[in-house]
This record gives C-alpha cells, structure tokens and sequence, in this order.
C-alpha cells in the first residue's frame, strides 16, 4: 500500500548560503502509512516544528522530498495545492489564527477555498463541529466570545471540515489542563477512529503520545534518533533521558519493578493503564 506520507532525505537549512547556516533537520526518511497515529517527540529545537512544515508544502525541502500518495508534492503547482487539502495543518495555539465574525465561518473557511457546494460546506461544517466537540449554538456566535477550549476545538474543527486524508496537529493539548488534554486526546481517537484518516501528532508530553499513536518518532539533533511503536522507544528509558527526553512516571516504575525481578508488564504508560494491571495480578492472586 502506498505510504500517505513518505519523506525521503529531507534536509532543511536555516540561514542557508551564509556563515550560519544550519541543519534543521537532515536526512531524515520516514513513512507513516494510510490509517495509522504517528507521534512525532523530541526536545525544544530538535526539529519537530520544521519536519511537520514540509508535510503540505509550507516548507521546500533543500535536499529531498516529500510524497503524499505516492506522489512529490512539489511536482508543480496543481500537486502542491491538492497537498494542501490532503494534508491538514493545525499548529500549536490554532486558536490564535481564528479570525472570521462567526466560528461558522471559520470552520467553513478551508471548504469554501476547495470551492465545494454550499450544501456541501455546511455538511462539512456541522460534522466537523460535531467531532470536535463545538455545540451548535455557539456555530452563529463570534470566536471571540468562546473559552479558550472552546477556541481550539473551533480552530481545530476548521482544519477537520476539510476533511485531509491527513491530519497534522503540533502541540493539540498545550496550555490545558489535565482534564482539557485527556478530552482532546479522547476526541483525536474517536476522529481517526471515524474516518479512518491518518493522525500525526507533534507533543512534549510522552504520556499524550502513548495514549493514542501507533508508532513514535524520536527526533535529537536534527536526526531520527528512535522509531517505533511506544513501547520499543519506551522502554529504552535511559537513552531517551539522554536526549533531554522523560518517559511517563509510571512507566519508570514499571520498568525498574521489571528490572527488579517482578513480573510485570513495561508498556505501561498511564496511571489508568498501571491500575488495570494491577487489578489483574491481584484477581490472579486470589484466584
């Protein structure tokens, strides 16, 4: 099966052709197939930001290239443009980018771009908004007037009404509390889970990824460190301290009681995930 995003030997240069010039990120390949949740982490600067700018075309590679159905984006102006609607973008704080009188608007905006029908455009607006959990009464009211949750949900609706075979997001859960995060995240699975489209998620938080992604991308240094699923790049806790990088608390205890001698899992990632297993071991204890 095709990849729905392959990148290969991207390089990408900062102040390119002068006495500064630096590798933001470089060569990097990589592949995330149709249908599966990448989670793409690594510490301030190493990377994350720029790789995910390359996905629809907002940056040119320097060295390399980026295909989206098997096809380069950059082939020529028409493929650039369609990529731009297969790949959604959402970035960190997308509800500073809100802008329209009303969040209708807002969320209609991308479909409005692609040209489609105006019973076309409300369908997309009224499922997007349904999946990212904005309520309907607040459809006709400015996106001034929201909560700030309420402004990421509309924000990130406005890239979902576009219905990308591939959603970007960097940073979704950032600035929320732990209530705000555990919503967001509960709803980005229940959208791959509806539509089947692929997910690329950009966080700090280790927890938020090994909750929702198939496969993690480690990124250090401009360079692919680490690649595969949570609990392969997880368990290598020690390397992972190493580039600036925690593994969720749990999960450490977890991996020095296996280290101890007890028989316990390591892919264990989340508190809800640590009380499960041990309800168990204690059912089969008293069995």
């Amino acid at each position: 099966m095709t990849p729905a995003v392959e990148v290969r030997n991207l390089t990408h240069y900062y102040m390119k052709g002068t006495e500064n010039q630096v590798a933001a990120i470089k060569n990097i390949n990589l592949h995330v197939e149709k249908g599966e949740t990448l989670g793409i982490i690594g510490h301030t600067g190493s990377g994350k930001s720029t790789l995910i700018a390359h996905f629809n075309g907002l940056l040119k590679p320097d060295e390399g290239e980026i295909l989206v159905d098997g096809q380069n984006i950059f082939e020529s102006k028409e493929t650039l443009r369609q990529s731009r609607f297969k790949v959604g973008l959402c970035f960190q704080y997308p509800e500073y980018q809100l802008f329209e009188e009303t969040v209708y608007k807002d969320i209609a905006f991308g479909p409005k771009n692609m040209k489609l029908s105006q019973e076309e455009i409300d369908r997309r607006v009224l499922t997007a908004a349904g999946m990212a959990g904005v309520r309907k009464e607040n459809l006709e009211k400015s996106p001034f007037d929201l909560s700030g949750g309420e402004k990421r949900r509309a924000a990130i609706a406005g890239v979902m009404s576009m219905e990308p075979g591939v959603l970007v997001l960097d940073e979704p859960a950032a600035g929320l509390d732990p209530a705000g995060r555990r919503e967001l995240i509960s709803m980005i699975k229940n959208y791959r889970r509806a539509t089947g489209c692929t997910v690329i998620i950009v966080s700090h938080s280790m927890e938020d990824i090994a909750g929702v992604a198939d496969r993690v991308c480690v990124l250090n240094n401009a360079e692919i460190a680490m690649l595969g699923t949570p609990t392969e790049v997880y368990t290598r806790d020690e390397e992972l301290r190493s580039m600036g990088l925690n593994v969720p608390e749990i999960t450490r205890i977890f991996i020095n009681l296996k280290k101890r001698g007890l028989n316990v899992p390591e892919n264990i990632f989340t508190v809800d995930d640590a009380v499960a297993c041990l309800r168990k071991m204690q059912q089969r204890g008293n069995a």
